[in-house]
């Protein structure tokens, strides 16, 4: 939290507008870190409260996803998780954006190169942290077949968050309520209350 605040401070006075200028805010929620989740989140909350703003959150994977838009075949994202599992999601491009073809995963990336062998006969993009750390397992399991993004298309980022977020505020504009917005958390997290 520390540096969190001073950088959107700096970003703000980059673009020589105020954070009361801020139409409405929007927020990865994961999956992800479990600490780095929380205190983006409340700090997102609290700005938006404080601000009278709203607040939409976008899953890390479907960002990760919407950067290759315009891709051909199936796209996985992939982000580490902890004990040696990745969280995963795959998609497909469509004239309005990427499509998730499944739901958010959390497992082995051993069981993840299993799920596509058999049925995969088209390429496949891989982006995300996660597809570079286990790049090796991935190629070697599905050839040619694997296709790892470029570098700009491997990190999640910021603009994509608020181009999504602005499109699913606009879609929800004439609701006047609004979903809470919460970690996607796709496994527990490891401590929990005894």
């Amino acid at each position: 939290m520390e540096h969190l605040l001073p950088v959107i401070d700096r970003i703000l006075k980059d673009l020589g507008i105020t954070v009361k200028e801020v139409d409405a805010l929007a927020v990865a929620v994961g999956p992800g870190s479990f600490t780095s989740l929380r205190v983006g989140l409340a700090t997102a909350k609290a700005l938006a409260h404080v601000l009278g703003k709203p607040l939409t959150g976008i899953p890390t994977l479907d960002a990760l996803a919407q950067g290759l838009h315009g891709t051909s075949g199936l796209v996985c994202t992939v982000l580490p998780a902890r004990a040696q599992e990745v969280y995963a999601s795959f998609y497909t491009s469509s004239g309005t954006g990427m499509k998730r073809l499944s739901g958010y995963l959390a497992l082995d990336p051993r069981q993840l190169v299993d799920r596509l062998r058999g049925e995969l006969q088209a390429g496949i993009t891989f982006t995300g942290e996660g597809a570079v750390t286990w790049w090796s397992l991935i190629r070697e399991a599905l050839g040619d077949r694997a296709i790892l993004a470029e570098p700009a298309q491997i990190w999640p980022r910021a603009a994509l968050i608020a181009f999504m977020g602005m499109a699913a505020l606009q879609e929800r504009r004439d609701d006047a309520r609004q979903p809470a917005v919460r970690a996607l958390y796709v496994k527990p997290p490891a401590i929990r209350r005894a």
